[in-house]
């Protein structure tokens, strides 16, 4: 395939599955809320919120393994890497296995669940911890589909996943046995189903990768494992912030707000997955530009990626942010109280986090990575004290996402040190950059904003219609404006490329 086209058959492979993803995610969320009832799916959010943080614990390992695939590829020495990085997950997901299951009689007691749920709680939270095993250990195969940017199987195999989960949803209707159980056992063995597909597909498509215990190379076992340690001592970090969360507010408002809260991830979750989707596929050139030496072009790609993840973002949610009652009320008929507002405040928090999130790539590519992910660490331990202290003040569901904003502050700061400290990152030639998108996001919200009383008169639908394409507009309008001369020769020449694109030349 010529590589061009690949690009962008690539490119348009994880789109298309990311529309279909966000639109039958939505669905799955509104059944199963309507299959479990408001507290069954607070306790699922609550006990078994580390599925929802699976996705990102598994690419931010998956990142460490992928670092070192992508930088080696060239020189086609990659057994001594996979081999190591499947005997380092395996320990990972049995140490994360048993610490789960020893935390978890301490942290189920703790809960404000009704004692009649409280056995099916820990029997969930068991199914859980096997999920989570056969998640971590899946990342090796993960890894190695990205690094050689086989990007169409993710998006097949993530279709297949997303309507396997809407099929769960449907069951849990028909079901005779207890509805959150069912789920619960039925969501841990797609995860072994979903481990099983990618290693079969992994040694049938890279025969010459192999898993053997001659390729274990001690220098190399020493780098991966403090990398990706580093890259775990993140992650855990990120996962304490986010366990910790719903415990407070189980603690203060009970599981019907675990469920609001469990909703708004949902909905962050499907509007930054264009941000990730874009942050996945231009990691691995990044990387492999630091492995050639040539800094100039991974910093300039980071940059790009900057604005354009700042956009795709603020593309989706600026319309919802605006729209956020109506959209709601059409999703689920019957909205919580405290939803709306609290999902404005995650949309807004997820727009600044996009600031800097593509300098990510550039860093890790780098590979001296310790005192930036012990900065980050620290940026997400942070929150948990914020949080308690504003709850106890006003004792109201917004402090969370208010305690929240301070996060992508601290974020944003420490990618920019680091990417100066260790690539030589031009700041004010970043800044000039992202603040070019910056402006345009900000013009098109309040444009939007002061436009919406004159549209208001019509229905709300017509009202999400005409605020979306306005804004839609606007940005699309601005972020044109905002590419620099190389940055829009290749948006012309991919736009070229897609008028003559055929797949038969594929």
């Amino acid at each position: 395939m010529h590589h061009a086209h690949r690009i962008l058959f690539n490119t348009l492979a994880m789109y298309l599955k990311t529309i279909v993803n966000i639109a039958v995610g939505l669905f799955t969320t509104r059944y199963m809320l309507e299959a479990l009832g408001l507290d069954d799916f607070g306790i699922l959010g609550l006990v078994g919120s580390v599925i929802g943080l699976l996705g990102f614990l598994n690419s931010t390992m998956a990142g460490a393994t992928q670092r070192f695939l992508s930088y080696h590829r060239k020189q086609g020495d990659l057994n001594s890497i996979f081999t190591v990085s499947v005997i380092l997950h395996f320990l990972i997901g049995i140490t994360v296995a048993i610490l789960l299951e020893i935390g978890g009689f301490l942290f189920l007691e703790t809960l404000n669940i009704h004692t009649e749920r409280m056995a099916m709680a820990h029997f969930v939270f068991h199914c859980v911890v096997a999920t989570t095993f056969f998640s971590i250990i899946s990342t090796p195969y993960q890894a190695l589909i990205n690094a050689n940017e086989d990007m169409y199987f993710f998006s097949i195999l993530s279709t297949f996943e997303t309507f396997t989960r809407l099929g769960i949803a449907f069951l849990l209707f028909i079901t005779p046995y207890d509805r959150l159980g069912v789920y619960a056992v039925a969501t841990m063995v797609l995860s072994i189903l979903m481990r099983t597909i990618q290693r079969v597909f992994c040694k049938i498509r890279y025969p010459n990768v192999v898993f053997s215990r001659q390729f274990m190379d001690k220098d190399l076992t020493k780098k991966m494992i403090a990398f990706s340690g580093w890259n775990f001592f993140e992650s855990i970090c990120i996962i304490s912030r986010a366990k910790v969360l719903p415990i407070l507010v189980n603690l203060f408002f009970g599981t019907a707000m675990n469920a609001v809260f469990n909703i708004v991830t949902q909905v962050v979750t499907h509007v930054s997955t264009f941000s990730f989707t874009l942050s996945r596929a231009s990691a691995p050139q990044i990387i492999s530009g630091m492995a050639d030496k040539n800094l100039e072009r991974p910093k300039i790609l980071a940059i790009s990626s900057c604005k354009l993840q700042l956009f795709l973002v603020s593309l989706f949610g600026i319309p919802l942010i605006l729209n956020i009652d109506y959209v709601l009320l059409i999703w689920l008929k019957k909205v919580p109280e405290y939803l709306s507002g609290l999902c404005c405040l995650a949309l807004l928090n997820e727009i600044m986090l996009n600031l800097s999130r593509g300098l990510a790539s550039l860093i890790e590519g780098k590979g001296y990575i310790r005192w930036y992910k012990i900065a980050m660490g620290f940026g997400h331990l942070i929150i948990s004290p914020i949080a308690y202290i504003l709850l106890k003040i006003n004792h109201s569901p917004y402090s969370v996402y208010i305690a929240l904003l301070a996060l992508p502050i601290f974020a944003n700061i420490s990618r920019i040190y680091f990417a100066r400290r260790h690539v030589n990152l031009n700041i004010p030639n970043y800044l000039k950059e992202i603040s070019k998108v910056l402006a345009t996001v900000i013009t098109a919200f309040l444009c939007t904003w002061a436009t919406m009383p004159l549209v208001t008169s019509h229905s709300p639908l017509a009202t999400l219609i005409l605020t979306t394409t306005l804004s839609s507009a606007l940005m699309l309008t601005g972020f044109w404006l905002a590419l620099n001369p190389k940055e829009r020769e290749f948006a012309k020449g991919l736009c070229k490329k897609a008028r003559n694109f055929q797949i038969a030349e594929i």
